[in-house]
């Protein structure tokens, strides 16, 4: 017999990958998507894939076409995920209440473990390395509203007796991705031939390949212990100038970098993103295999073949 899975925002980046993970391991997938999504089309054709148009609000009302006791509830449903959109407090907030409506249908589901996807946005501004003593310090609204939600979420899964589980994803990259963050940016400019002005980028980051970062998911999904604290990543940890001047080397070792030519908004507290993989490790005996050099590599390739 299948194992059965219900998935939301299962029409998003990461969604997509994961629903084809768990295709390729013969899971009968149930997708929850927005009434309104232009992206549901992505998933379309995956096998396995019962794809659910549900407005979050209407989530309890749909539980009558999900299954029952599903081997993992993982919601990765988040409105506002783009950094124009991380500092809208509002919209922030409306995210709160999406996941309690997903804890509750979960329940109702009799779900084995209720799987809640947070973000290393989160402890930003903490200055350690992330696993489930560091305390929660976010740079924005995005960031705090994924620290109620995980408490709050919590908090309901022991009310309705669901394993909780919590997931702390780092920096993903993947040729099907193109964010507006320091590594595009880099990529963009040095195909061009032009140089990329940049900070002394001496915070420590962490970066993880789709592959790599999907594995640890479905992992989680089927192995993950109720209560426990996972962080997602490759574990490098490394300055950011570091994974620069691999970018660089990779397109072209004679390029030139702007490294130190712009000055920090704030030199008080730099912002770091970096994971401790040992509980994830120890629980699901999860180790990352594509290493920054072989995934941007296919990243580079990608985005040289749009310019």
């Amino acid at each position: 017999m299948k194992q059965k899975i219900v998935v939301t925002g299962a029409d998003g980046f990461i969604g997509r990958h994961f629903l084809k993970r768990l295709s390729d391991s013969n899971f009968e997938i149930y997708a929850l998507t927005a009434p309104t999504s232009q992206s549901a089309k992505r998933i379309c054709g995956i096998d396995g894939v019962r794809i659910l148009p549900v407005h979050f609000d209407d989530w309890e009302d749909t539980s009558e076409n999900l299954p029952q006791n599903p081997v993992a509830f993982v919601h990765l449903a988040w409105k506002g995920v783009a950094p124009e959109f991380r500092s809208s407090t509002l919209l922030q907030k409306s995210n709160i209440d999406m996941s309690l409506s997903a804890v509750q249908l979960a329940g109702r589901l009799s779900a084995s473990r209720f799987i809640l996807l947070g973000s290393t946005m989160e402890y930003a501004l903490s200055g350690q390395i992330i696993n489930s003593t560091t305390p929660p310090a976010p740079q924005n609204a995005y960031g705090a509203a994924k620290v109620a939600t995980r408490f709050l979420c919590a908090s309901l899964c022991e009310e309705l007796k669901i394993p909780f589980i919590y997931a702390v994803a780092t920096g993903i990259y993947a040729p099907d991705r193109k964010d507006n963050n320091v590594i595009y940016y880099t990529i963009a400019k040095l195909l061009r031939k032009e140089r990329p002005s940049l900070t002394k980028l001496e915070q420590l980051w962490d970066y993880v390949y789709i592959d790599d970062a999907i594995e640890a998911l479905y992992l989680i999904a089927t192995k993950g212990k109720g209560g426990a604290f996972y962080s997602i990543g490759h574990g490098d940890n490394w300055a950011l100038a570091n994974y620069i001047y691999k970018i660089r080397d990779l397109i072209d070792p004679s390029l030139p970098l702007g490294i130190g030519e712009v000055p920090y908004k704030d030199d008080s507290v730099l912002p770091c993103s970096c994971v401790d993989l040992t509980s994830l490790r120890c629980d699901t005996g999860f180790v990352p295999k594509v290493t920054f050099e072989e995934g941007i590599a296919k990243v580079i390739n990608s985005l040289k073949s749009q310019i």
